[in-house]
């Protein structure tokens, strides 16, 4: 604890002669301008329970366009969920099979491609909620109609502020969210409006077209198949109650010009889920859009009121938690790394800072139907604790606090001991069937992960009592997971098994390196945390760390799997790289051999070469073990790898690159990115004395940051 803070006051303490680091003024060097129709550039405001991406319109107005060539355009939050009707009363029981797991049977869901398989892996998935765009003479705006763009997003504000031409008459639009709640607030002046020919149209999808996992459309055709009902309508204010297949949810418009909302069906056109808000005179139209159900209510706002709550949190954000400026470093590289570093900050706290953490394309677009994917949360919540956020971190964890009985009873009901934590689910916290989901288990100790860092940042007795039985549990499942060959007293992870890389059949699948010395490390945090409760160590974690099976080698490198061998040789091309989480994302233990992790990293490195082989959320990964190993020259070199794949669009998002159409808001690249210049800036436990560790010392990188905490 004495070196934790020691670190920690290194990171937070200036020297004398230096001045606090211009704040504004780093993050106002990234802030996002478009000049042209970039679907690549679509923005997103957010708190991290809500957000809604626009485009240059400062709405949502040319759907399609964006949807085919980039960022899909949609609005989001965390707790409105849907779930397809079931009229053949399929069972979550039918997608169930036996697995042979060391002598008995387990029962997992992996019936993916079954009836009911396919039914529970969709459902339950977000509810789109509704879209916002321009009508022209009463028809949807066109990218031929506008020109003149001048759009920017104000990152510390987190406002938009659209200029452009329609039919060459000026529009100026102010797009924002609320600071906290599901509240979207927009002005738009132009003469087009006084003279009515432009409106703004609320409309509603019926859900999403869930056939299709990665950004799956709306559906539109259907209609009956749900309902929008205005059930009170004012001076200034309507409620637009929404219904589909039990899901309810309310949109709560309030405007402050003088307009009215009207639907858009008439005798000749059925439109029931269409509506139009219109000035009734003067030039502006200012409404704020409020999604609330039962237990999220409807807050009052104005777009003054939203647009000041707006400010005053990313104002909060930004000058509370950790900050780096490398306006002074010489390196080349060093703006674009400090680019996709600001803007990663703003969309970690866009679409991962609410109360249940979403799929890995977050709020911006639907992929693997809107679930959690737990195994790679920890780079999406690390972050926030590295970053000086540890209450956003905390937000999230509380889920996993909820989900804590759920996840000892599956425990339970397989054979182990402790809590075992779902790979993939729904805000419900069940498993989604899938032929990769039962077997991957590098989730299982991330919850202890997570607490190590709270208890980092806030070393109290509150912390070890809320966190506790989180931390107690999930050790209770590591070590009763890891198998005992009788013979040798060995224990063994697996198989059956997928390990980070899902690549191998989970028959061949043991021991792998990563998730060996992630155990290891668990269990040791777990037996830490009851020395600080006043207990004593848990025997058969004892056991457990003490004969745990060896990290697989192989000429004097570590593989990916045990037994998988001949990864490294001439003609060879695209090692893996999950080894490396061992020593990078992981600290230093007994269990790894530095040497042996150095040259690993080489051979994977060379391996991969100079030409964009360090991609998506790799980067961070490789960028992590480089720095840990003391290489902060390669380290930069991997962030600031340009290659195509490597590419951070101009609002910071970033392709996942084996599926570029579908993921194409990526955020496990942002978060790894994070955590890397978190841990080369803030430091880690054993870190070089000084100042930003991880980065070179030539000359060339005068680094200033501060805020940060040190990683374990």
């Amino acid at each position: 604890m004495k070196q934790f803070l020691f670190l920690l006051a290194v990171c937070l303490t200036l020297p004398a002669s230096a001045q606090p680091i211009d704040r504004a003024a780093v993050v106002a060097r990234h802030q996002v301008r478009n000049t042209g129709l970039n679907p690549e550039s679509a923005l997103t405001v957010g708190n991290g329970d809500f957000a809604v991406t626009v485009d240059v319109t400062g709405l949502q107005s040319l759907e399609r366009i964006y949807y085919d060539n980039g960022l899909p355009l949609e609005t989001r939050n965390t707790w409105s969920w849907h779930s397809f009707p079931n009229p053949e009363n399929l069972r979550f029981e039918d997608t169930l099979a036996p697995v042979p797991f060391h002598g008995r049977q387990i029962l997992y869901p992996i019936h993916q491609n079954t009836p009911a398989g396919r039914y529970y892996r969709e459902n339950p998935q977000p509810m789109p909620l509704g879209q916002f765009q321009f009508t022209l003479h009463g028809e949807v705006l066109r990218s031929e109609d506008i020109a003149g763009i001048n759009q920017t997003l104000d990152l510390w504000n987190g406002i938009v502020t659209s200029r452009l031409t329609v039919r060459g008459q000026p529009l100026e639009v102010t797009t924002a969210a609320h600071g906290s709640a599901a509240v979207l607030a927009v002005q738009a002046r132009s003469p087009l409006i006084a003279s009515g020919e432009l409106q703004v149209r609320v409309r509603f999808p019926y859900a999403y077209r869930t056939a299709v996992a990665h950004k799956p459309p709306f559906i539109w055709e259907q209609p009956e198949r749900h309902r929008s009902s205005l059930t009170q309508v004012a001076p200034g204010h309507a409620r637009i109650a929404r219904e589909a297949d039990g899901t309810r949810y309310d949109t709560e418009l309030r405007w402050s010009t003088p307009a009215e909302l009207v639907s858009a069906s008439t005798p000749q056109l059925a439109a029931p889920h269409d509506y139009r808000l219109r000035a009734t005179s003067g030039d502006t139209i200012a409404f704020t859009a409020a999604f609330a159900d039962a237990e999220h209510p409807a807050p009052n706002e104005t777009v003054a009121s939203t647009l000041a709550s707006s400010k005053q949190a990313w104002a909060n954000y930004w000058t509370k938690g950790g900050m780096v400026d490398l306006g002074a470093a010489t390196d080349p590289r060093a703006k674009e790394i400090e680019r996709r570093t600001i803007q990663s900050l703003y969309l970690m706290r866009v679409n991962y800072a609410g109360s249940f953490p979403p799929a890995e394309t977050g709020l911006q677009h639907l992929s693997w139907f809107g679930k959690h994917n737990s195994e790679v949360y920890v780079f999406h919540a690390a972050q926030f604790y590295q970053w000086g956020h540890v209450d956003l971190l905390e937000k999230g964890l509380a889920w996993y606090l909820g989900q804590l009985p759920k996840g000892i009873a599956q425990a339970k009901s397989e054979g182990f001991d402790g809590v075992r934590w779902p790979k993939m689910s729904g805000l419900d916290g069940r498993p989604t069937p899938g032929g990769i989901n039962p077997y991957i288990i590098w989730n299982q100790p991330n919850p202890i992960y997570l607490a190590e860092l709270v208890y980092r940042a806030k070393p109290t007795k509150e912390t070890l009592a809320r966190y506790g039985d989180l931390v107690a549990e999930s050790a209770k499942f590591l070590a009763s997971f890891a198998h005992r060959d009788p013979a040798t007293g060995v224990y063994h992870l697996g198989p059956p098994l997928k390990n980070v890389s899902e690549s191998t059949s989970v028959e061949l699948v043991r021991n792998p390196t990563f998730e060996v010395a992630f155990w290891y490390w668990g269990l040791q945090v777990a037996q830490q945390w009851r020395q600080r409760l006043g207990l004593a160590p848990e025997p058969k974690w004892a056991d457990v760390i003490k004969h745990l099976a060896p990290l697989p080698q192989q000429d004097g490198r570590y593989l990916e799997i045990e037994g998988i061998r001949d990864l490294f040789g001439p003609g060879k091309r695209g090692a893996p790289s999950s080894m490396l989480l061992a020593l990078g994302y992981l600290p230093a233990t007994p269990k790894i051999d530095i040497e042996t992790a150095r040259r690993t990293f080489h051979a994977v490195h060379a391996q991969r070469g100079d030409d964009g082989g360090w991609v998506s959320w790799q980067m961070g990964q490789g960028a992590l073990t480089a720095a840990r190993l003391g290489e902060p020259e390669r380290a930069v070199a991997i962030l600031g790898k340009t290659a195509a794949a490597a590419r951070f669009m101009p609002s910071g998002y970033s392709r996942r690159p084996r599926d570029p159409e579908g993921a194409v808001a990526y955020l496990p690249t942002n978060a790894a990115y994070l955590m890397a210049m978190g841990l080369m800036a803030g430091g880690w436990d054993g870190a070089p004395k000084g100042l930003t560790p991880g980065f070179p010392k030539d000359g060339a990188w005068n680094v200033r940051a501060e805020g940060l905490l040190p990683l374990p």
